[in-house]
């Protein structure tokens, strides 16, 4: 069995080594990383005299977005080697099924755009009363977009996958003993991170992204129970993070 499955976290739970510091550390590591990583922003765009810099850094999420990647995997990193393993093994790959990987995550799309947008326009309805709720994405230069499309959502793909399925979900699991508490506890940050990306000080929006988010967030958790495979739903994630800073290049988005 690889090291990621459950009967090695077992092992490394019951020798010490695995304990609820890691999991807590990062359950909320992806939101933290996302403020700071939008503090810095709206810092640089105060130094261009911009009147309202932190406002002015949401829709430069698509290019921050790499800081907070790059956070996360920090400190997966460290998290993993205290296990004795590596990030990257909490991906699972296997070079014999990487075509099958590929096909399977562009398959999953349809599926997954269903809770998504179900999510989307449940929460619209809910708390503006329409199927168009704001959209912050958008207005970014041309390179910056580029960066959106092309570089952006395969590191973002991946890194929220290996957080959040790769290590959260299994770890919750093992030292609860109980699936659905793991399920729900980590669809629970998964859907709040939204709340922070970017953090508007919106009330309402802030609410609106954490409602929105939950019905995939728990289908992308059990999916990946059902798999046990990381790298389609990393490929379908990253097809759709693409899409959403792709959209609003060929129809500009009006924010409400």
């Amino acid at each position: 069995m690889g090291p990621n499955s459950s009967e090695a976290l077992l092992r490394r739970r019951d020798a010490g080594t695995l304990t609820w510091r890691g999991p807590a550390l990062m359950l909320f590591a992806r939101a933290a990383c996302a403020v700071g990583a939008q503090a810095l922003v709206a810092a640089v765009l105060a130094l261009r005299s911009s009147p309202t810099p932190w406002h002015d850094a949401e829709p430069w999420l698509p290019v921050y977005g790499t800081l907070i990647d790059a956070g996360c995997l920090a400190l997966l990193w460290r998290l993993t080697r205290r296990e004795g393993m590596r990030p990257f093994d909490l991906v699972g790959f296997e070079r014999t099924r990487l075509l099958r990987d590929v096909l399977l995550g562009l398959a999953l799309i349809p599926a997954s755009l269903v809770f998504i947008l179900g999510g989307v326009y449940g929460a619209g309805w809910l708390l503006y009363g329409t199927l168009t709720p704001p959209y912050l994405l958008g207005g970014l230069p041309l390179p910056a977009a580029l960066y959106g499309v092309l570089v952006f959502p395969f590191v973002w793909g991946l890194t929220e996958q290996m957080t959040y399925n790769g290590y959260l979900v299994p770890r919750f699991r093992v030292l609860s003993g109980s699936t659905g508490l793991a399920i729900a506890v980590v669809a629970f940050a998964w859907s709040l991170q939204h709340s922070f990306m970017p953090l508007t000080f919106d009330a309402k929006f802030m609410v609106f992204r954490l409602l929105s988010s939950v019905p995939n967030s728990v289908f992308q958790t059990l999916l990946c129970l059902r798999l046990r495979r990381l790298l389609p739903l990393a490929v379908a994630h990253a097809v759709m993070d693409g899409a959403t800073v792709l959209i609003p290049l060929l129809v500009p988005p009006s924010r409400a």
